[in-house]
Parts: C-alpha cells; sequence; structure tokens
C-alpha cells in the first residue's frame, strides 16, 4: 500500500449513512436500533437535526454496566458522548485513521457544516470500513 491509497478522500469508502436519535429519547431505543440495523453506534441529533452526540457501545457498557434501572430509564443525553470529533466526507482517509488511532474511536460522524458552523450528519466511517478498503488495495496488488 502506498501513501496514495491513505490520500483519498473518506468519500472514496464504502462509509454508512448515520442512525440518529432525538435528544430525549430512552437509551433503550437506542439499543433497539443497535440490534435491528447491526451498527455499534447511533448518532444524537437535535430537533434541527444538529449533530450534539454519539452513543457507541462503549457508552451503554460504561453507563449501564451495574445499573439497576433499566435502558428506558435513562435519556440519551446521559449516555452519549457530546460534541464528538467528526470529520468532511471530502477529508483524507489517513485524517481519519490518524483521528481514530489518537482518540481511541472506532466511528467517526461524517458532517456538512452550515454558515453558522453547525454539523449535520450525513455518514459514519468506522474501523471496518477503513480495514475493509485497504484488504480490497492489497487484493487488487497481488
Amino acid at each position: 500500500m502506498d501513501t496514495r491509497t491513505l490520500s483519498l478522500p473518506i468519500s472514496t469508502l464504502d462509509y454508512k449513512q448515520p442512525t440518529t436519535v432525538q435528544v430525549g429519547s430512552p437509551v433503550s431505543i437506542v439499543i433497539d436500533m443497535m440490534q435491528e440495523r447491526g451498527t455499534g453506534c447511533v448518532l444524537v441529533v437535535d430537533e434541527d437535526e444538529q449533530l450534539v452526540g454519539i452513543i457507541t457501545e462503549r457508552d451503554l457498557l460504561q453507563h449501564l454496566s451495574g445499573q439497576r434501572a433499566a435502558p428506558a430509564e435513562f435519556k440519551v443525553e446521559q449516555v452519549m458522548t457530546a460534541d464528538p470529533e467528526t470529520l468532511r466526507a471530502s477529508d483524507p482517509i489517513a485524517f481519519a485513521v490518524n483521528l481514530m488511532h489518537l482518540g481511541h474511536f472506532r466511528h467517526l460522524p461524517l458532517c456538512v457544516w452550515d454558515d453558522q458552523g453547525e454539523a449535520y450528519p450525513i455518514g459514519i466511517i468506522s474501523t471496518r470500513d477503513i480495514l475493509e478498503h485497504i484488504a480490497i488495495f492489497i487484493e487488487n496488488q497481488a
């Protein structure tokens, strides 16, 4: 693999459409969404669909493990990671790899921004997406 592969934009990857939930929703809905869609995270948006947080499997384990309350009693804002790191689909794959490595992230929201600097999610990039891209590249080089 050469550096050209990592300098390609994230948009060249097969990234996923985001699964979103509104602020104020019960965590039980997030768990159901993750199970039904086979995803490891759900993005939390406000009433204007602006990104406000992310809930990952790790967040659920850290916040709900050992709790006596049922997931339906928790709101998403109680377990989400607020103001998550984000990237643009036009950013190089190397940016995602670096940010994931430094932050120990497995998922990064891809967003577009309006003139006021508000982020709107358009996708999710995962370490699996990047690994699949690299594996295909290596396979094609053989």
